[in-house]
């Protein structure tokens, strides 16, 4: 379902970007996009529980706990991916910092 609705909303995306762009200035763009973006975040964000939910995973044998510290703040994730735990913690981080100091590579994982 994800691999079908991610084109989609994408494609959604750059139709109403193109419509707009030349009537709009550079500033209101970026603010458009921006709130297009946190809105396909949060929808990828859903779908994702989703999935996690209807899933039955077949590695329970593994699970990732991950966090990153920004400005005195912890953030952290868990999950049997590792590619999710830390979407997890740095999703967080972008939710009250700006993305230049929410950086993946500034994660820490552990294996459970």
């Amino acid at each position: 379902m994800f691999k079908k609705v991610l084109p989609l909303l994408a494609l959604s995306l750059i139709l109403t970007t193109q419509a707009h762009a030349a009537s709009n200035s550079n500033d209101q763009r970026i603010r458009e996009l921006e709130y297009q973006i946190r809105l396909l975040t949060q929808r990828v964000d859903s779908l994702e529980r989703e999935l996690e939910r209807k899933h039955d995973y077949d590695r329970h044998d593994q699970m990732y706990q991950c966090q990153m510290s920004v400005f005195g703040s912890q953030y952290k994730g868990r999950s049997s991916s590792r590619g999710k735990a830390i979407t997890k913690v740095v999703n967080q981080c972008i939710s009250d910092h700006d993305e230049m100091f929410c950086r993946p590579d500034a994660v820490r994982c552990k294996t459970y």
